[in-house]
C-alpha cells in the first residue's frame, strides 16, 4: 500500500475508534488521546488485525469492568473509565514491539507472538481482577496461601484464576482466526495465563511492599507475557 494511502486511511481509522471509545466511555480524553497515537504506530507498524486484537482487549476489558459494579463499588474498587496510566501500562509494550518490527529489529513471527503475548496476558490479568472479586470465595496470597481480602495485591481465587484463563483463551482463538495460525490459540492462552500469575506474583512480593505500584505490576505482566510467548515459538515451533 502506497505510504500516503496508509497514514490517510490509519488516520480516519484512529479517528473513528477515538470517537466510538469517547461515545462508549471505555477511556477518559487523556486516555483517548495515548490510546489513538498507540493505534496510529500499530496501524502504520503492520495492519489492522494487530489492531483489532489490541481493541478487542479495550473492549473486553471494559465489558468485564462493568459486571457486578455496583458491588464493587460497595467495596470500593470501582473504576468507571480507564485511564492514561491503564493505557500506558496494558499497551506500551505492545507498541514497543511493533517499532521494533517496524525498524526490522524483530522478525515478523518474533513480533506477531510477543504481541500476541502481551495482549493475552493484559487481558487476563484485567479477566481475572474484575471477575475474580465478585466471587464468594476467599482469595489466598499467592506467596503464602494465607487468606485475604478480597483486592488484596497477590491475592488469587480459583474463580479469578478460572476467568483469567477464560480471558487468554479469547486473544488466543481471536488471533488464530485473524492470522490463520493455530499455534496462537494455545500460545496465546499459556503466556497470558503465565502473565497473569506474574502479575499476582509481582503484587504480592512487591506491590504490598511499595516497590512497585499498579502499573509497574501490570506492565510486568505483559512482559512476562511476551517472553513467554516468544520463547514458546522459539522452542516448539
Amino acid at each position: 500500500m502506497d505510504i500516503y494511502v496508509k497514514f490517510v486511511s490509519s488516520l480516519i481509522i484512529v479517528l473513528v475508534l477515538a470517537y466510538a471509545i469517547k461515545k462508549k466511555g471505555f477511556l477518559d480524553n487523556c486516555g483517548i488521546l495515548c490510546s489513538s497515537a498507540m493505534a496510529f504506530i500499530i496501524l502504520m507498524g503492520t495492519n489492522l488485525n494487530w489492531l483489532i486484537i489490541m481493541v478487542c482487549f479495550l473492549v473486553f476489558g471494559s465489558l468485564v469492568s462493568k459486571v457486578g459494579y455496583s458491588k464493587k463499588n460497595r467495596m470500593g474498587i470501582s473504576e468507571c473509565k480507564r485511564t492514561i496510566k491503564n493505557v500506558l501500562a496494558n499497551g506500551s509494550l505492545a507498541v514497543l514491539i511493533v517499532l521494533l518490527y517496524s525498524f526490522g529489529i524483530i522478525e515478523y513471527n518474533t513480533a506477531l507472538f510477543g504481541y500476541i503475548g502481551s495482549i493475552s496476558a493484559a487481558t487476563s490479568d484485567t479477566f481475572s481482577s474484575e471477575l475474580g472479586v465478585l466471587s464468594n470465595e476467599t482469595p489466598r496470597l499467592i506467596t503464602t496461601l494465607e487468606k485475604v481480602e478480597k483486592g488484596t495485591d497477590g491475592g488469587v481465587s480459583l474463580y479469578g484464576t478460572f476467568a483469567g484463563i477464560v480471558g487468554a483463551f479469547l486473544i488466543g482463538i481471536l488471533s488464530s482466526i485473524l492470522f490463520n495460525n493455530y499455534n496462537l490459540i494455545w500460545i496465546g492462552t499459556i503466556s497470558g495465563i503465565l502473565g497473569n500469575l506474574s502479575d499476582s506474583l509481582f503484587g504480592a512480593l512487591l506491590e504490598r511492599r511499595g516497590i512497585f505500584n499498579n502499573e509497574h505490576v501490570n506492565f510486568t505482566c505483559t512482559l512476562v507475557g511476551s517472553l513467554c510467548a516468544i520463547a514458546l515459538y522459539l522452542a516448539v515451533i
